[in-house]
């Protein structure tokens, strides 16, 4: 089994990009697996989270988000497969991550909007 490690940052504070990703919904949008067959544990104190499934040999990672200044974040993300195509694993963990930020960081602003007087 072969480990790949990817780590982007994100204009994002660190609480409202775990609170994002942990969402059970929003899961499926980067997890490699189906969690209807399988586990995943998140720790909000610590900011992690992880996912795998009981038979071996299947993907299974994690992913911890770090504050890395006001308004500023971390987002590291460990994968472990049997996948031998590692390029295009990299390459998917990078997209993964850059969606996920992305739409993390659109969901906030949408949510701050959301608290601030309408229009008048």
């Amino acid at each position: 089994m072969e480990t790949f490690h990817y780590t982007a940052t994100a204009d994002l504070p660190a609480d409202e990009a775990f609170a994002f990703i942990s969402d059970t919904p929003n899961l499926p949008r980067f997890l490699p697996q189906n969690l209807d067959e399988g586990w995943l544990r998140t720790d909000p104190a610590s900011r992690h989270l992880a996912w795998g499934t009981e038979s071996e040999g299947d993907d299974c990672g994690e992913l911890r988000v770090h504050e890395r200044g006001p308004g500023q974040c971390e987002i590291a993300i460990t994968l472990h497969t049997d996948r031998t195509d590692g390029d295009q694993v990299r390459t998917e963990l990078a997209q993964a991550v850059a969606a996920l930020t992305h739409q993390a960081s659109a969901d906030a602003d949408e949510q701050r909007e959301g608290q601030q007087a309408g229009w008048v």
